[in-house]
């Protein structure tokens, strides 16, 4: 390849779809990965296996083509299925619209076609196996080694340990802090019973427990993907197979009967950081930051992904329109939209583990559904906002803000009951 108009650091989600785009419109595009081939030799261990797919996602998909393919291969969720402790089932929609679904799909499986799709065009090279190891002090060059390598445009689509985040912030161009959830998670596979999903596969259950909790996303192969979240000082103290089975006996009971073998894998499956990433800039020179390397979030808004793929589709608006300055001009816009779901994923943790088997949240939510239905135009549910429409995220939350404190006032009043 002659000198690339684009270099991508990172062959994820987002730098693979990034990819495809850019060569869609025959883009010369390099894209440099640290890593193997992950469809040859597998992915990266210690990483969440699922994600959750809804709208913005599938909208930056839509425009490399690739919606309907991985729409296809995805598992639609519908609402949350929240386990009590005596094993009691509570059912909440995720949308005033029952037909609306979020899509749980796998990671492998999706980085395999985005990165497919990249390479069926002519114009993306991958080299994997290629560490940059730094920025050209102007942020107009990747450095490999001694090799310097030039493009009207850089990338750091290179993940929370961004080496081009840490290069950036080696020059003085811009400060990040990371701030630990102070829980951790560790996932389990829940295999199918007689052939079949063993829970109910359209919805995402929930075990809420109050300062921990346990969640399970179903898999096109009959498995399902258990997450549990539990405060570092709980996995510290769960110090053996034993210990961890007592607990999951205790609080977890409806789950554990579905992980025949799990002290294998509480003992194999590593224990994994939950923290959000805030950056104060992202761009300098050539150079622009994106998805996690600039704003990796907690997961509980299942808006991680969604949020890494909107920054690409708007990043190849912005390209295709031949901006100039196109890193501050992403930056400008992007950075109060991931300030907003940094914010929301935290809220939605609290709701998530203490929250969604209150009577009086429930009965909020269900109002919320019915305004949302009976006055549409007027009043749009924040999930909604979130998950199934493009609204700019800072925008979701203020709107988002509002109603809740007007959904409580009609609480007060006795409506909702």
């Amino acid at each position: 390849m002659t000198k690339p108009q684009v270099i991508v650091v990172g062959a994820g989600l987002a730098g693979s779809l990034l990819a495809a785009l850019l060569g869609q419109r025959s883009v010369k595009t390099l894209v440099l990965e640290s890593r193997r081939d992950p469809r040859k030799h597998g992915s990266q261990g210690g990483r969440s296996i699922n994600l959750a797919l809804s709208t913005r996602g599938r909208t930056a998909l839509a425009r490399a083509g690739l919606e309907a393919t991985v729409v296809s291969d995805g598992m639609p969720m519908a609402a949350r299925l929240m386990h009590d402790r005596q094993g009691n089932l509570t059912r909440q929609p995720y949308a005033k619209d029952e037909q609306q679904a979020i899509l749980s799909v796998g990671r492998s499986r999706l980085n395999a076609t985005l990165l497919e799709a990249a390479e069926h065009t002519s114009s993306v090279e991958f080299r994997f196996q290629q560490k940059v190891t730094g920025l050209r002090d102007d942020g107009k060059a990747v450095q490999l080694g001694k090799e310097c390598l030039e493009a009207d445009l850089i990338v750091g689509a290179d993940g929370a340990g961004s080496v081009v985040r840490q290069s950036l912030e080696a020059l003085k161009c811009c400060q990040s802090v990371t701030e630990p959830l102070g829980h951790a998670y560790k996932e389990l596979e829940l295999p199918p019973r007689q052939g079949r999903h063993a829970l109910d596969p359209a919805a995402l259950h929930i075990w809420p427990r109050g300062g921990e909790m346990a969640i399970a996303l179903p898999n096109p192969d009959g498995t399902f993907t258990g997450t549990l979240f539990f405060a570092n000082e709980t996995f510290d103290r769960l110090k053996n197979e034993a210990e961890a089975r007592d607990h999951l006996q205790t609080h977890y009971h409806s789950m554990l009967q579905h992980v025949p073998d799990f002290d294998k894998q509480w003992s194999n499956n590593p224990v994994g950081f939950l923290g959000t990433l805030r950056v104060d800039q992202w761009h300098h020179g050539n150079t622009v930051l994106i998805g996690d390397a600039a704003h990796a979030i907690v997961p509980f808004y299942g808006q991680g992904m969604n949020a890494a793929f909107e920054d690409v589709r708007r990043l190849d608006e912005l390209h295709a329109a031949g901006v100039n300055n196109l890193p501050e001009v992403l930056f400008q816009e992007r950075k109060p939209n991931a300030d907003a779901i940094a914010e929301m994923a935290l809220m939605n943790f609290v709701e998530m583990r203490d929250h969604v088997g209150d009577p009086m949240f429930l009965n909020r939510k269900a109002l919320e559904r019915k305004l949302g239905r009976w006055i549409p135009k007027m009043f749009t549910p924040l999930y909604d906002r979130v998950s199934f429409s493009n609204q700019p995220y800072a925008d979701a939350l203020r709107h988002g803000k509002r109603q809740d404190q007007l959904l409580r006032r009609l609480q007060s009043l006795g409506l909702g009951r």
